[in-house]
């Protein structure tokens, strides 16, 4: 679950090892942050100071158990700030308040400054493995999703930008369009591509 996270600190260390000014993030769920390799990578990226940031993003369930279920708190900042680093908790939903926080977050690790924690609140609509809601496991309720359809993030963002007269109802319309017209593509793409041949088993295989 957390393998993602000390590979990026790996590629922190080479970027500060390199005089690079590039910085790594790493995405992961709040399910993750129950590994040992979490903390590990979160202790060396503090002790180094490296460039990375890391993002969490908590959606309440790890597979099918709640977060109060599993943590005696509901702290995860408080736990990545023990390692001596800036850690917060921000709305997930929110576009330019993610945005913000890792604008700040990436300019400190360019400045070297070190690793930053950002826990993204936010929510799975659908189950752990989809395509059905879990509602009838009894795993969550009706009023805790609809509260969370609610605050869709992308019908928020449309919300924001018609309200500052960014975009109108019809432009919005067509980036829709657009939108729907690239996932089809990307899809039929996908069913109309060969598979690969067997000689391609060993390419871009790190041995």
């Amino acid at each position: 679950v957390a393998t993602g996270i000390p590979l990026a600190v790996g590629a922190a260390m080479a970027f500060a090892m390199q005089g690079a000014s590039r910085v790594a993030v790493t995405f992961f769920g709040d399910g993750a942050t129950e590994e040992g390799a979490f903390y590990e990578s979160l202790n060396l990226a503090a002790l180094r100071r490296l460039p990375v940031i890391f993002v969490c993003e908590n959606n309440l369930y790890s597979s099918h158990i709640h977060i109060r279920d599993r943590r005696p708190d509901d702290n995860l900042p408080e736990i990545a700030a023990v390692h001596q680093m800036p850690s917060m908790r921000v709305d997930g939903n929110d576009v330019i308040t993610v945005y913000q926080a890792a604008t700040e977050a990436v300019e400190r690790a360019r400045q070297g400054q070190g690793p930053t924690f950002i826990e993204c609140r936010t929510y799975r609509w659908r189950g752990h493995v989809g395509p059905n809601y879990d509602l009838e496991k009894g795993l969550r309720t009706q009023a805790e999703l609809d509260h969370w359809v609610a605050r869709c993030p992308i019908k928020l963002f449309e919300t924001r930008l018609a309200s500052h007269n960014l975009l109108t109802d019809s432009e919005m319309d067509q980036l829709r369009r657009q939108v729907d017209d690239e996932v089809a593509a990307a899809v039929t793409f996908a069913r109309e591509s060969p598979f690969p041949v067997q000689t391609e088993l060993t390419e871009y295989v790190f041995r």
